[in-house]
C-alpha cells in the first residue's frame, strides 16, 4: 500500500477531528461523514479504528487512510508525517452508458423533480428556479444521460456550478477573483453551503452551461473552472441517479405536474386589491329600529404550515442522533446525510402521525430499520414515539 505524505491542510483537518473527540459529551462519530472538513471526511469504522478520504487540491485524485486514535493525535501535533493510505484517480476514464433522461431536483419532496424530456421543458424548469431564487438562495441538483452530476447555487442573476461527477472530474466555476464575499444557501439535506461570490458566474450564462451540461456533461467553453468542490458536497458524487431515484418517488416528466407549477404561481406578480370607494353617510335611524345581530361562534384554525426540506433534514439528524445516544440504533457504515435525506421524507409523511398512533409508530419504526445505511433498529413504536416528540423542536 502506497504511502500517504500528509499535507498541511489534512494535518489541520486531524486537529479538529481531536478537538471534537476531546469535546464533552457524546457526538456520533460511527458514521462514514462524522467528521468533515473543506479537505475531505471520515469517521469511526471500528473501536479506535477511523477512515478518512481525503480530496487533492486538484481535484484529480482521492486518498483513503484507516488511522488509529494515536495515529491522529500524532499527524495533529505534527508528530506523523505519512500514514498507509489508498489512492484512486477521480476522473473518469471512458464515458458510461447512457441510464436514462437528464434529471433536476431543487428539493427534498417528491414533486420537487423533473425528468427533462425536452429542451423547452429544461428551459422552462431552470428559468421558474432561477425567478424563485431572486428573493433567497437555492440549490439544484442535475443529472446528464450519463450520471454526470453537478450542484448548482442560484441567487439573483448569478450561480456557482459544482461539477461533482465527470469524465474530467471535479470543478467549480470561477467568476470575479476580486470578489472575497459569500452567501449561505441549505442544501437538499439541510447542510449549510457557504458559497464564495467568486464562484458566481452571470445567470445567462450559467443557464446555457447547465443546459449543454444536462446534454453533454460538459459545462462548454464559456465557464472557467478550477479543479475542486467544497467537501460537503463530496459525498453526493457517490450517490447516482439509481440511489437517488431510489429515495424517492417517480419524478415528474411535465413541468405541470411538479412543484414548478407552485414556484410559478409564487414568483408572479400580485395584481393591486382595489381601492373601495368612500363611504356615502347613510341618513340616520333610530336605534329601536335596528336589529341586533348575535354572531355565531366561529372556530377559527390556522392552516398548518408544511415544514421545509431544512427543518425535515434537521429534524432526522436529531432523531438519528437521539437514537444512537441512547443505543437504539446501529448505524454500520452509513453517512448521516444519506440517511437524513431518506428519514426526512418519511417523518414527512408519517411523523405527526407516528407521535399520536403507536401502531403508526410502530410501521414507521420498522421503515426505519429497512433504510439504506442503518444496520439494524432497536427501538420500539413506544421508544420512537418519546424520541419523535424530543427531538421534534429542538434547537
Amino acid at each position: 500500500m502506497p504511502s500517504f505524505l500528509v499535507p498541511d491542510d489534512f494535518r489541520a483537518f486531524m486537529r479538529s477531528v481531536v478537538s471534537e473527540l476531546d469535546a464533552p459529551g457524546s457526538k456520533l462519530l460511527d458514521a462514514e461523514d462524522a467528521f468533515q472538513d473543506t479537505c475531505g471526511y471520515g469517521g469511526r469504522i471500528d473501536g479506535d479504528a477511523y477512515r478518512f478520504h481525503y480530496l487533492t487540491r486538484d481535484g484529480t485524485q482521492r486518498w483513503t487512510t484507516v488511522l488509529a486514535e494515536h495515529e491522529i493525535r500524532a499527524i495533529a501535533d505534527g508528530l506523523q508525517i505519512e500514514a498507509r493510505g489508498e489512492r484512486s484517480e477521480i476522473s473518469r476514464v471512458h464515458r458510461r452508458t447512457p441510464t436514462g433522461e437528464p434529471l433536476v431536483i431543487w428539493g427534498a419532496y417528491n414533486d420537487d423533480a423533473l425528468c427533462v424530456r425536452s429542451l423547452d421543458d429544461l428551459v422552462a424548469a431552470l428559468e421558474t428556479l432561477r425567478l424563485h431564487a431572486l428573493d433567497q438562495p437555492r440549490i439544484v441538483r442535475m443529472w446528464s444521460p450519463t450520471d454526470d452530476q453537478l450542484v448548482a447555487a442560484l441567487w439573483r442573476d448569478h450561480c456557482a456550478l459544482y461539477v461533482i461527477e465527470s469524465i474530467d472530474g471535479y470543478a467549480t466555476s470561477t467568476g470575479d477573483p476580486g470578489r472575497s464575499d459569500a452567501f449561505e444557501v441549505h442544501d437538499h439535506d439541510g447542510n449549510l453551503l457557504v458559497v464564495p461570490w467568486a464562484d458566481c458566474v452571470p445567470w445567462p450564462v450559467a443557464r446555457r452551461a447547465l443546459i449543454r451540461f444536462a446534454a453533454h456533461g460538459e459545462l462548454g467553453p464559456e465557464i472557467t473552472v478550477e479543479g475542486r468542490i467544497p467537501s460537503q458536497l463530496l459525498m453526493h458524487g457517490e450517490l447516482d441517479r439509481e440511489v437517488v431515484l431510489a429515495m424517492r418517488a417517480e419524478p415528474a416528466h411535465d413541468p405541470r405536474s411538479s412543484s414548478l407549477a407552485s414556484l410559478d404561481r409564487l414568483a408572479a406578480p400580485v395584481p393591486a386589491a382595489p381601492v373601495p370607494a368612500a363611504p356615502v353617510p347613510a341618513a340616520p335611524v333610530p336605534a329601536e329600529a335596528v336589529p341586533v345581530a348575535v354572531a355565531e361562534p366561529v372556530e377559527l384554525t390556522a392552516p398548518v404550515a408544511r415544514p421545509t426540506a431544512t427543518e425535515l433534514a434537521a429534524w432526522a439528524r436529531r432523531l438519528v442522533q437521539l437514537l444512537f445516544e441512547r443505543e437504539l440504533v446501529d448505524l454500520g457504515d452509513g453517512r448521516i446525510d444519506e440517511i437524513a435525506y431518506q428519514l426526512s421524507g418519511l417523518l414527512e409523511a408519517h411523523g405527526d402521525e407516528a407521535e399520536h398512533s403507536l401502531e403508526t409508530a410502530e410501521w414507521l419504526a420498522n421503515e426505519i430499520g429497512s433504510i439504506r445505511g442503518i444496520r439494524k433498529l432497536f427501538a420500539t413504536g413506544g421508544d420512537l414515539q418519546l424520541a419523535l416528540r424530543r427531538t421534534r423542536g429542538a434547537a
